[in-house]
């Protein structure tokens, strides 16, 4: 660890002095110019997003003012647009749909996808299992990592390859969802047994879009699932409850929708769910490296009483419990308003809720019919689903790789304290309810945990960028800044923002550093704290 820390600050004394003078000042310099974002930030997030949407046609609808120090205030705010008017430009709604279907896109996918209807646009994203992954293959293949021994930290890199170079980003984004939404912890489940959050990693990935019922049978047998909510220690002389409350109330109906007598009712058909251990050689690390858990019911500990659940009554196992689940009107409106406000927006009405609930039960609760029905929506084009989130870090993270297109090395460029620093660490949410996201991902201090990440990114140790292919091939300053504003604010700033960036690229005479330097501006831009 003292050597990996010393490393930096070797390399700038190795370099000649008014070389590292000139990188400090730049540093400094780039930090200065976002001190209007650092001010936005630090009166919250929600004051984040009400100061930095925009208004049709690029204007914003409130200006932050003053420096991080000052903390900064707000303009008054003009008119807002029809927030039920659809986006009219449509490279706009090419990368709005980019951004919230996956990562984000480069300048050519943008392009791409804007010629097409919202139809098509939505099929080439959901029909992703005939899109050739290879390529990504072969970069996973390239960590070296083994998934049988995990380290968390390898976890991460592992994830974040994926979803930066994946050819099937709507496949990525609704894996984190689910892992969101059907949490576990790599900390309760032991670093020992992390290869467990790999396994269920590829569960949701391979069930990406499911019967929402097979997907819940599933998770509800994953070892890791099983351990996370103790399960497996479930007897029916004491039913353990925390699956069957979470499972009511977290994955499948929501609060309101159920009693505690319920729970208790489902908690003895989940008794005696159990995974085969380990086999015991005498060497714990390798037994765990070869252990393959197979799930099981173990009838000594099962209860086969008859039970009521929902009032419904029978002899109900695990399975059991879950049919009648999604037998509830609560449950299509549970899922139905779980992805819109994942996709679309935090504010759906209720007739576009009843319309999804419809599509639920004449689909029999087809996850990737929902996901289409909303990505083709007016809805989800509107003006007020546009920039309505607070970009999560991951999203943060693995759409400013894409969009530069750069290969950088994870390990060496991305420093597991400073992603901590940001508050979303992958395999770990903070609790089963997974991440609370919306104004609790900005604050001062993530705030400048992204900028952070932003040097490390675009500058590493050394202080030396790397290639950004995205835009390399920019003649002019100004051609250099347009095309960074393309790929990841749609050209939604102001002019003075334009111009502020583009004086401060044109007084740097290194192609690498101003291509890095006008990257880190708008990736550190309040705007594209936005998704």
């Amino acid at each position: 660890m003292k050597a990996a820390a010393a490393a930096p600050q070797d390399t700038m004394h190795e370099q000649p002095p008014e070389l590292r003078r000139d990188l400090l000042h730049r540093r400094t310099t780039r930090r200065a110019l976002l001190g209007g974002a650092a001010g936005v930030a630090a009166l919250g997030g929600a004051a984040a997003v009400a100061g930095i949407a925009y208004q049709s046609g690029g204007t914003p609808k409130q200006a932050a003012t003053g420096s991080a120090d000052q903390g900064g205030t707000l303009a008054p705010a003009e008119a807002p647009p029809d927030p039920d008017r659809p986006i009219d430009d449509p490279k706009r709604r090419a990368a709005h749909l980019l951004r919230r279907a996956g990562f984000g896109g480069t300048l050519a996918q943008i392009e791409e996808f804007s010629t097409l209807s919202r139809e098509d646009a939505a099929d080439r994203l959901l029909n992703y299992a005939t899109v050739d992954n290879s390529a990504l293959d072969a970069k996973v293949a390239a960590l070296a990592i083994d998934l049988n021994q995990p380290r968390p930290a390898d976890l991460m890199r592992w994830w974040l390859t994926r979803m930066v170079y994946t050819a099937r980003p709507l496949e990525e984004r609704m894996t984190l969802f689910w892992h969101g939404l059907l949490t576990s912890q790599v900390s309760k489940i032991g670093p020992q047994r992390a290869k467990l959050m790999v396994r269920q990693n590829e569960l949701f990935r391979s069930m990406a879009l499911p019967k929402y019922d097979d997907l819940i049978k599933a998770v509800s047998k994953d070892p890791a699932m099983l351990i996370y909510l103790d399960t497996i220690e479930s007897v029916k002389a004491h039913p353990n409850e925390n699956y069957a409350r979470e499972l009511m109330e977290l994955f499948t109906l929501g609060v309101g929708n159920y009693s505690e007598q319920d729970i208790r009712e489902s908690a003895r058909a989940f008794t005696g769910w159990r995974i085969t251990p380990p086999r015991k050689t005498g060497n714990k690390e390798q037994d765990i490296a070869n252990w393959d858990p197979r799930f099981f019911v173990d009838p000594r500990q099962h209860d086969t009483g008859s039970k009521t659940f929902l009032g419904k009554t029978g002899n109900w196992g695990g399975d059991d419990v879950v049919d009648v689940i999604m037998q509830q009107p609560a449950a299509g409106r549970f899922i139905a308003r779980r992805l819109f406000t994942k996709f679309a927006n935090v504010e759906p009405s209720d007739q576009t809720i009843a319309s999804l609930v419809q599509v639920w039960e004449t689909s029999n609760h087809d996850v990737r019919a929902l996901v289409r029905t909303i990505l083709t929506s007016d809805e989800f084009y509107s003006e007020r689903s546009y920039r309505a989130f607070v970009r999560s870090p991951v999203e943060f993270m693995v759409n400013a790789m894409r969009g530069l297109e750069l290969e950088p090395d994870l390990r060496r460029r991305i420093n597991d304290q400073t992603v901590q620093g940001m508050n979303q660490i992958l395999f770990e949410p903070p609790n089963v309810a997974g991440w609370p996201g919306g104004a609790a991902w900005l604050s001062s201090s993530t705030f400048f945990a992204r900028a952070n990440f932003l040097d490390q990114l675009l500058f590493g140790r050394a202080k030396i960028p790397p290639p950004v292919p995205a835009l390399a091939t920019a003649t002019t300053v100004e051609e250099m800044v347009d095309r960074a504003l393309a790929i990841f604010l749609d050209r939604n700033v102001s002019d003075s923002a334009r111009q502020a960036i583009a004086d401060h690229a044109g007084t740097i005479v290194n192609p690498a550093e101003r291509a890095a330097t006008v990257a880190y501006l708008v990736l550190g831009s309040p705007e594209y704290q936005l998704i």
